[in-house]
C-alpha cells in the first residue's frame, strides 16, 4: 500500500513481463491510492472534523435549518471516519496474518500438503500476486482469493513488505 513499495512492485512486474515476452504490463496503481499511514491520518481527520463541527453546532446552534444540516454533515464525517478506520483495521489484520508476495520463479508449483485431499498442483507463473499463510520447513502456504491453494517453496516467492524502499534520489552506478 505504500507508494514506494508499489513503485518497486510495478518495476518488478514490468521486468517480468519484458523477460517472459508477455508484452502487456500490469495496470498502473490507482492515482488516489493511500498508504496505510495516510489513510489512518485521513480517518483521524474525518473524526476530528466531525467533532469540531459537532462542537460548533452545540455551542452556537444558529437557525434550525443550518444547525440540522451541520449536524447531518458532522454525523456523515464521523461515520466516514469510523468506516475508514474499521476498513484499515481489517486490512492491517489481513496484511499481518497473510502478507502479500509475488512469484519470482519462472514457474512455481503450489502442491497439496500431506494431510490435504489430493488434487493436481496449481501452476503459478512469474509476476503473480499471492498471499502467504503458515510456514513449514522450506515451504509456505500459498493463498489466492482468501483460500489456501497449496504449498510452495519459499525461494520462489518474494514478500512485498521485504522490498527495499524506493527513493527517487537513488541512482545506481
Amino acid at each position: 500500500h505504500a507508494p514506494d513499495v508499489n513503485r518497486n512492485l510495478a518495476l518488478a512486474e514490468a521486468r517480468v513481463a519484458e523477460s517472459t515476452g508477455a508484452g502487456t504490463a500490469p495496470p498502473p496503481p490507482s492515482p488516489i491510492a493511500l498508504s496505510p499511514a495516510e489513510s489512518w491520518w485521513l480517518a483521524a481527520l474525518l473524526v476530528a472534523g466531525a467533532a469540531a463541527l459537532g462542537a460548533a453546532v452545540a455551542l452556537r446552534p444558529g437557525r434550525a435549518g443550518r444547525s440540522r444540516a451541520a449536524r447531518i454533515a458532522a454525523l456523515a464525517l464521523a461515520v466516514a471516519g469510523v468506516l475508514l478506520g474499521g476498513w484499515r483495521v481489517t486490512r492491517a489484520v489481513e496484511d499481518r496474518t497473510h502478507p502479500e508476495a509475488v512469484v519470482i520463479a519462472p514457474s512455481l508449483e503450489a502442491r497439496r500438503g500431506p494431510d490435504e485431499p489430493t488434487r493436481p498442483p496449481v501452476e503459478l507463473r512469474a509476476g503473480e500476486r499471492v498471499r502467504l499463510g503458515r510456514a513449514r520447513g522450506g515451504d509456505v502456504e500459498v493463498r489466492l482469493g482468501g483460500s489456501a491453494i497449496g504449498w510452495a517453496s519459499r525461494e520462489g516467492l518474494w514478500r512485498v513488505s521485504d522490498a527495499a524502499r524506493y527513493t527517487a534520489a537513488f541512482r545506481p552506478r
